[in-house]
């Protein structure tokens, strides 16, 4: 497409294009947050939790949660007040500075941005 531009004006336009990609992709990672949630930390989910006590150096207390929690006799959530002991993971991921965690309650579900929003404006040049 640059071919159509001349060339005193490819620089300017190459300029233009970038500037028009980083401002969509920064429109994408703005979408992805909640609103006025701007942590960046991973929500401790059940998945993360599974994922924990099937790690080869996971504790025998969180693995034991796991097989409680596999049966249906409890839930990931309830772990605090339902393991005794509480597993050391569980002190990982809420003194953890990368990790989100929800004592007694299950965490928000990940917001998806909404990409059938219309956009805003269209590139006509590709």
């Amino acid at each position: 497409m640059t071919d159509d531009v001349p060339p005193f004006l490819r620089s300017a336009y190459g300029r233009l294009r970038d500037a028009i990609d980083d401002a969509e992709t920064a429109r994408i990672r703005a979408a992805k947050f909640r609103q006025g949630d701007w942590d960046k930390r991973i929500d401790v989910t059940d998945a993360i939790m599974e994922r924990t006590a099937g790690l080869d150096d996971a504790s025998p207390a969180i693995r034991a949660y796991a097989a409680r929690v596999s049966s249906g006799e409890c839930r990931w959530y309830e772990i605090e007040s339902r393991s005794n002991p509480i597993p050391p993971e569980v002190d990982f991921f809420k003194n953890s500075p990368i990790y989100r965690w929800y004592p007694n309650a299950t965490p928000p579900p990940a917001l998806e941005p909404d990409f059938d929003e219309p956009e805003p404006y269209r590139i006509l040049w590709e």
